[in-house]
């Protein structure tokens, strides 16, 4: 038992560094993670800026080779015609299909241009290390879906606003109708916080999100300042601050004319019963 006992000492006398040690590569490997996962976070605007230049590559590889058999079949069925087995109707229609084609392959080299000048503008923005984390890539875009919620909400909460532009919360607007339901979309991308885990194909479906969002407010916005009977291009812009108060007192000032003029003549109304009244009690004998 004594012998044991010694054994047992002797190989953890042996082996003292073997604890340690673990310890030490479990915090490694912790930091490793954590650093990854930052990492992650800064190039994530960047990564997802390259996976849509890939599928645009792929997109319009397929749209040249579409593009490629439409012309074959037009000459096929030129052939054909030629030999009486075609009619022009159908001639018409490979063309059309053909002119289709064309359209989707420009449109595609259009595309890889644009997500091109994004992965340029993503590879210059990416983050250093150490930066805020309000200033990653996922929460300068939730901030970029704040400051629009936030503009719609001004007209929603401001009296003024929303009684000089009540289009803007009217959903029979068509407008109005298509930005609330955008803005729902990008609300059901939205993620969970900042710091959540997101994955690039999940990133460029919230940035769409948010992009189509704030465009149909600017159409929304535009339009509501339209049925007000004001210029839609005077809209958007911080400067207009003093003119908000002007439309808004304007529409107060219509609106209480109104209800002056109401009570006018619900007291003119008033009176002339009144008139009518007395009259018929004179008239009636006492008894």
């Amino acid at each position: 038992m004594q012998l044991w006992i010694v054994g047992i000492g002797a190989a953890l006398a042996e082996f003292w560094w073997v604890a340690p040690a673990a310890a030490g590569a479990g915090a490694v490997g912790f930091v490793g993670v954590r650093r990854g996962r930052t990492t992650r976070a800064r190039r994530l605007a960047l990564t997802a800026a390259q996976r849509e230049l890939q599928q645009a590559r792929t997109d319009a590889i397929g749209a040249r080779a579409a593009a490629r058999v439409a012309q074959a079949e037009l000459s096929r069925i030129d052939a054909e015609r030629a030999t009486g087995r075609a009619r022009p109707d159908d001639v018409r229609a490979a063309r059309r299909a053909l002119e289709t084609a064309q359209r989707a392959k420009a449109a595609a080299s259009a595309t890889i241009r644009v997500a091109r000048a994004r992965v340029s503008a993503e590879r210059a923005a990416v983050p250093a290390r150490g930066t805020d984390p309000k200033h990653l890539p996922l929460a300068r875009l939730m901030a970029a879906h704040d400051a629009i919620a936030a503009r719609w909400m001004e007209y929603e909460t401001d009296a003024a606003r929303r009684l000089a532009f009540p289009a803007l919360s009217d959903v029979r607007v068509p407008a109005t109708a298509e930005f609330l339901r955008l803005e729902g979309i990008a609300r059901e991308h939205r993620p969970a916080s900042p710091t959540a885990p997101l994955t690039p194909e999940q990133f460029t479906a919230y940035r769409s999100a948010v992009d189509d969002a704030g465009r149909a407010f600017g159409v929304a916005e535009q339009e509501a300042w339209r049925l007000a009977g004001h210029r839609p291009n005077d809209a958007p812009t911080d400067t207009a601050a003093p003119l908000w108060s002007v439309i808004a007192s304007e529409a107060i000032a219509r609106s209480v004319d109104g209800i002056a003029r109401a009570a006018e003549g619900a007291a003119s109304a008033l009176d002339a019963y009144r008139s009518r009244r007395d009259g018929r009690d004179r008239d009636q004998p006492r008894p």
